[in-house]
């Protein structure tokens, strides 16, 4: 039996990898074929019909780029940063939580003797404190590129990256101690499952904690109006300027990864994660079916969020970054904090009452 769960867990994992990878790529897709119809050109359609081979195309290239290390370039450094970068984007999966539990199939219960499986690789008791620890390892990776790549604009975009993602990780991490302490448990299932009734973002702590979130996870991933850390006209593209071929392609990946794992964040910590709003196929007997669908539903409207801003918003000095940061979200940030204390201890009952 033992076997049999190791054996499923290698499936799980082996199939999330699958997904997680097929998505990114289409996601890149998704993006480059919305910012054709804004700027009002086709975009990608070359590529098979409608250009949906083009993500196929796209990792050839990269595959078979020659690759090249710039002269001086600290070798072991210059490698270990897209590594790392690309291993946290993974590894922020493990903990999130995509549905409820499913019926196997029965040729995975021939094999393995296990009868149900949670849509969930992994389920800790402090799945928030994970997900916190592996984005911020992450700024190892954008700092370690643009120090060991010899390169003054690199080292600046690693720099400001740095700077930016430390500072934001503060307001980020209050909207979230907002939503844990809502919750009463640092548990990702157990955050979702207390959504049931009513979700985060129709509490008032919850509505001003999912605005500094929602900005913070702009800032986080570098994405415009806060892609500091690239800004073409000042750093040619920052950090990662003196990468190529499969090396470029590991951050390059690791962007769209973080993105989709922000946008599985906001569904979870504010909108009820795999939760169907009003009672839709509750009792069911595909019921976790239903709520997977919903869940990616969510998420991917929080992914094309992060693409309309792309094309939408121009992009913020870095004082006007860092005096957001600092001086508006962080109080705040605290200011949510303290109301959701409140707001748990006296008015929780009453106002979930308003909506049942």
């Amino acid at each position: 039996m033992e076997w049999g769960i190791i054996i499923a867990w290698a499936i799980k994992i082996f199939a999330l990898f699958f997904v997680i990878l097929t998505g990114v790529a289409y996601y890149t897709l998704a993006e480059r074929k919305f910012a054709g119809f804004i700027q009002d050109r086709p975009g990608p359609n070359r590529a098979g019909p409608f250009g949906i081979f083009q993500p196929l195309a796209d990792g050839i290239k990269f595959i078979s780029k020659e690759e090249i290390f710039p002269k001086n370039v600290s070798k072991g450094m210059y490698l270990l940063a897209p590594t790392i970068s690309m291993t946290c984007a993974i590894l922020a999966w493990a903990v999130i939580p995509f549905g409820g539990t499913l019926p196997a199939p029965l040729w995975l219960t021939q094999l393995t003797g296990v009868t149900a499986i949670d849509l969930q690789v992994a389920n800790p008791d402090s799945g928030v404190l994970y997900m916190l620890a592996v984005s911020s390892f992450a700024v190892y990776g954008i700092m370690i590129a643009g120090w060991s790549s010899n390169n003054k604009y690199s080292l600046l975009g690693g720099v400001r990256s740095t700077a930016q993602m430390i500072s934001y990780e503060l307001p980020m991490g209050l909207s979230i101690v907002v939503i844990v302490i809502m919750s009463g448990s640092l548990r990702l299932t157990d955050i979702t499952e207390a959504q049931k009734d009513l979700w985060n973002i129709m509490t008032p702590p919850g509505f001003i904690a999912f605005f500094i979130y929602v900005t913070a996870m702009f800032a986080e991933t570098n994405r415009l109006p806060f892609d500091l850390a690239e800004a073409e006209s000042e750093l040619v593209v920052g950090f990662h300027t003196e990468y190529g071929a499969f090396k470029f392609a590991m951050f390059f990946l690791a962007e769209y990864m973080n993105m989709i794992t922000m946008s599985c964040l906001t569904t979870l910590l504010f909108f009820g994660g795999y939760n169907v709003p009003f009672g839709i196929g509750k009792g069911a007997e595909y019921e976790a079916f239903i709520g997977l669908g919903f869940f990616i539903a969510k998420v991917l409207f929080f992914a094309f969020l992060f693409i309309w801003v792309r094309w939408t918003l121009p992009r913020f000095r870095y004082d006007q970054l860092m005096r957001i940061g600092w001086k508006k979200m962080i109080p705040w940030g605290l200011f949510a904090v303290m109301f959701a204390s409140i707001y748990t201890v006296y008015w929780k009952e009453s106002w979930v009452r308003l909506f049942l």
